[in-house]
């Protein structure tokens, strides 16, 4: 299995009411819920990479809170790997493809998610989120 870096991706948050949000998007072909995500262009960095992507899919502008683990995954047959930021969402821009997207909490985020390398970035940020919430 590679652990070359090919992909980046988001675990996007927002806080609403004392709730606290996750954006899933629908995959491209609509069959599948996931977390923005992306090839890693040349030149770029997996920031650079992840943020793009989060504005390209769900047109969607945030700041990147922490790292998160690197994920492998399969596409097409060929082993790749993901590197997920958690980040938070500040704003919004045009998004560039026409994707479905929906902020949910974190148990109904995970229900929607389709692979298990999207639930395990989500768990992982949400659990950074969780830690650096103040007390209710």
């Amino acid at each position: 299995m590679s652990n070359t870096l090919t992909h980046a991706g988001a675990v996007v948050f927002r806080e609403s009411d004392s709730e606290v949000l996750y954006l899933v998007v629908s995959s491209s072909d609509g069959l599948n819920w996931v977390l923005p995500k992306g090839h890693i262009d040349p030149g770029e960095t997996p920031r650079v990479a992840a943020l793009r992507e989060l504005a390209e899919e769900a047109g969607t502008v945030g700041e990147i809170v922490a790292p998160l683990s690197v994920q492998p995954f399969t596409k097409r047959g060929q082993d790749a790997a993901v590197q997920f930021f958690l980040i938070r969402e500040t704003g919004s821009t045009e998004s560039i493809e026409s994707r479905t997207i929906r902020w949910e909490n974190e148990n109904a985020a995970l229900q929607l998610l389709t692979f298990a390398e999207a639930k395990a970035a989500l768990l992982e940020g949400a659990a950074i989120v969780r830690l650096s919430e103040p007390p209710a």
